[in-house]
């Protein structure tokens, strides 16, 4: 596998989940797609979480394009640590969720060319597709928007499109590939190959209706997309709008009294059992436990048990985990972004370990890993995982991380208390 232009670091064996656990992430994930799918729609209206997130007024305004489908974030993956049962989501990526591709051919390679005698021996796994949910979740939106534009086509060609120099070209190609099994013509391309007319898009020379955009709204310089998508001539997946879950700020915001409308009770539960306290680093009291403190001296003299991060970014950068940052640099930090209210504070989670079986100079050793858990959601609903690993606390593929498949384990003699209980916490409909 190859990202980059380097390839992906691997280990001999998948991460293995109990049943127990699936309950909880299932339960969590579906949960809170749920309620990131709100806050997305709410976003137009709701000024008062316009004026919390305070994007750009391009961002805004590409925020404001009807998707012409339902449930916006159709496709995003969740970061979290796991270490037993206990799960804590450390960041949202809705925008251009990158590693959904790789998850099937991890699984398939594993699978085919490493014998595990007594894995199998002593555990049935399972492993689930992901790929097929990703191509239903496109022509799910494409059905959407064609109900409006009963003119378009109806078998779409399919079109992967990101910026040039994309380091994910080698996952673009599996997507198609997926794409294809069904059916579809399917290409992948960069913006520049996108043209718009103002009544048809082309993409590579050739009418296309559906996008998945891989592209960051950042990496946006034409308006081709934008114009296509505001016409309802293609469906474009993720949407703009999607933009709206990637933004950290709406970890602290899930509990602002202002917001409680879009989230029920039950969801509220699974919020405060799965996201850890976090803030919007700016001036002023809030909550921390029991106490009622002072934000900002609270967050200078307590480095070592906080992590700052910028609310609207990715890969890992601007995060400052205060366990590893000196003194002088966090509270330059903390200075140079308290007046802008663009990081928050959250408080830090340690991140799990296992051994896991490794390559080195063509003999295999078991090395300690760190590692994090990242479920998918597709169209609403949990789709599977992928396990990020490194030697390093922040966890991340562009970083130098590894990946490798999450399999479902369950002991074949041995009856666990999770297995007898099928109602599980977190678990929703």
């Amino acid at each position: 596998m190859v990202f980059d232009g380097r390839t992906i670091p691997f280990v001999l064996m998948p991460h293995f989940v109990s049943p127990g656990q699936l309950r909880r992430v299932r339960g969590a994930v579906n949960a809170l797609c749920t309620v990131l799918d709100r806050f997305c729609d709410a976003y137009i209206e709701n000024a008062a979480l316009r004026d919390e997130l305070a994007l750009p007024e391009a961002e805004d305004e590409l925020i404001r394009i009807d998707p012409g489908f339902p449930r916006p974030m159709r496709i995003c993956r969740l970061d979290a640590l796991m270490a037993g049962y206990e799960l804590k989501f450390l960041e949202f990526n809705a925008d251009s969720p990158a590693g959904i591709g790789y998850t099937d051919i991890l699984h398939e390679g594993l699978d085919t060319a490493i014998d595990l005698p007594r894995v199998k021996a002593e555990f049935d796994t399972s492993y689930t597709p992901i790929l097929p949910e990703v191509v239903a979740t496109l022509l799910d939106a494409y059905g959407h928007v064609r109900a409006r534009r009963p003119d378009l086509p109806e078998t779409p060609r399919l079109a992967v499109v990101d910026s040039e120099g994309s380091p994910s070209v080698p996952e673009f190609r599996i997507v198609c590939a997926a794409a294809r099994a069904v059916g579809l013509e399917a290409v992948h391309a960069t913006l520049e190959e996108v043209a718009y007319d103002g009544t048809t898009l082309t993409v590579a020379g050739e009418p296309t209706h559906l996008v998945y955009r891989r592209c960051l709204l950042d990496d946006l310089t034409r308006d081709d997309l934008p114009n296509a998508a505001r016409d309802s001539s293609i469906a474009l997946v993720n949407p703009f709008r999607a933009r709206v879950a990637n933004n950290k700020k709406l970890f602290a915001l899930f509990e602002d009294p202002r917001f409680a409308g879009l989230v029920r009770p039950d969801e509220a539960e699974v919020i405060r059992r799965t996201i850890p306290w976090t803030r919007i680093l700016r001036p002023g009291r809030v909550a921390y436990g029991d106490w009622n403190l002072d934000l900002l001296p609270f967050v200078a003299d307590n480095r070592e048990r906080l992590v700052l991060k910028p609310a609207s970014d990715f890969g890992g950068h601007g995060v400052a985990l205060g366990m590893e940052t000196a003194q002088g640099d966090w509270e330059t930090i903390l200075a140079e972004h308290a007046d802008r209210a663009d990081f928050i504070v959250q408080e830090y989670v340690p991140v799990p370990e296992e051994m896991f079986p490794t390559v080195e100079d063509g003999r295999v050793q078991m090395r300690l890993k760190r590692f994090n858990i990242n479920p998918f959601g597709i169209g609403g609903r949990h789709a599977g995982s992928i396990t990020r690993i490194s030697d390093r606390a922040v966890i991340n593929v562009s970083a130098g991380g590894g990946l490798l498949p999450s399999v479902i384990g369950r002991h074949k003699r041995r009856l666990l208390a999770e297995d007898e209980d099928e109602g599980a916490p977190h678990e929703t409909a």
